[in-house]
């Protein structure tokens, strides 16, 4: 289950915040996202899915680098909320990180949310 997380998460190259309404639980990343600290934040966004709101919402808009354990860590999110009946989006992604998403196919299969 998702801790109550009040401070953000500083780890070695991004900061993850966790924040939540009665409906629905926000993961904002800021930084790098990569293979030193993404097995981390994949378990953040499972426990995310696992506390019970209807909705997981990832916010991308401060993500300023992905790579391929970004992408298992995304995934493995919404694998999470799939097999909970959550809702799962991904808002605002930088346009490097859309590239990525579009790349290995991922945009078209996941719910994203452009507010800006």
């Amino acid at each position: 289950m998702l801790p109550d997380i009040s401070s953000p998460l500083i780890f070695s190259s991004c900061t993850v915040r966790v924040s939540s309404s009665p409906t629905q639980v926000v993961v904002s990343i800021v930084g790098e996202l990569d293979m030193v600290d993404a097995d981390k934040v994949a378990k953040i966004l499972v426990d995310a899915a696992d506390g019970g709101k209807a909705t997981v919402s990832l916010d991308l808009s401060g993500l300023t680098f992905a790579d391929s354990s970004a992408v298992k860590a995304i995934v493995l999110g919404a694998q999470a909320a799939a097999r909970r009946g959550v809702g799962y989006e991904l808002v605002n992604p930088t346009s490097r990180v859309q590239r990525l998403l579009e790349v290995t196919g991922l945009a078209g299969t996941m719910t994203i949310v452009n507010t800006d």
